[in-house]
């Protein structure tokens, strides 16, 4: 009778308690996603001030993500966080990039 607990009740077995996994990475992934483009949309009204910390905010979603995304193919966790982190990681990367690879081809043709 292993796991068998006697009390005033009677012969009661044992619970198992199994514990939830998670994939941190891709959680974390995620939020600094939602946070930068948070950031972002909001940066207007904070005078574009927000830009300069929705950037590092991107890039290290990026890398959470990608770690996440990697876990996930292993435990099958969090696959769906990870996504969602990258996509919006990358589509802020990109809302940035774009403006500004635009402004410097504009300022080279300019010159010519």
């Amino acid at each position: 009778m292993a796991g068998a607990i006697l009390s005033p009740y009677g012969i009661q077995q044992g619970a198992v308690i199994a514990a939830a996994q998670s994939n941190a990475s891709a959680t974390a992934g995620m939020v600094l996603g939602i946070v930068s483009m948070s950031l972002s949309v909001l940066s207007p009204l904070l005078f574009f001030a927000c830009c300069f910390a929705s950037l590092p905010l991107a890039f290290f979603g990026i890398i959470f993500s990608h770690i996440g995304y990697s876990n996930s193919k292993t435990s099958g966790v969090g696959n769906g966080q990870a996504v969602a982190g990258l996509v919006l990681n990358w589509l802020q990367l990109l809302m940035v990039f774009i403006p500004i690879m635009a402004f410097m081809g504009i300022g080279l043709f300019a010159a010519v």
